[in-house]
């Protein structure tokens, strides 16, 4: 939609829009390879392809902070509150199971 938009005069009436499509595969192949996906042309896939990667980079990210918390220990990244004066979670993570030894 964006493409014809930026194409189309608004001054004008459009009596025909011709797509074409490539590179199809009957549905078979499509349920085999999970690469495939149904499409409309109504739908800003670029909306959901950024928030796919948004989605892998959060996983990523949880995933890095685990590692380093299992190489370096519990304390190794920490929210910012738990630095200031009555932050606690410091000392529970010192603890075993959260409680006083």
């Amino acid at each position: 939609m964006e493409l014809y938009q930026r194409i189309m005069n608004k001054q004008l009436l459009a009596r025909r829009i011709n797509i074409t499509a490539n590179n199809i595969v009957n549905e078979e192949m499509a349920k085999q390879e999970r690469d495939y996906k149904q499409i409309d042309l109504f739908t800003s896939y670029q909306e959901e392809i950024e928030k796919e990667q948004e989605e892998l980079t959060e996983k990523e990210l949880q995933k890095a902070m685990i590692d380093i918390k299992r190489k370096y220990g519990k304390n190794a990244i920490l929210k910012g509150m738990n630095l200031q004066e009555g932050g606690t979670t410091i000392d529970r993570n010192k603890q075993i199971g959260g409680h006083h030894e």
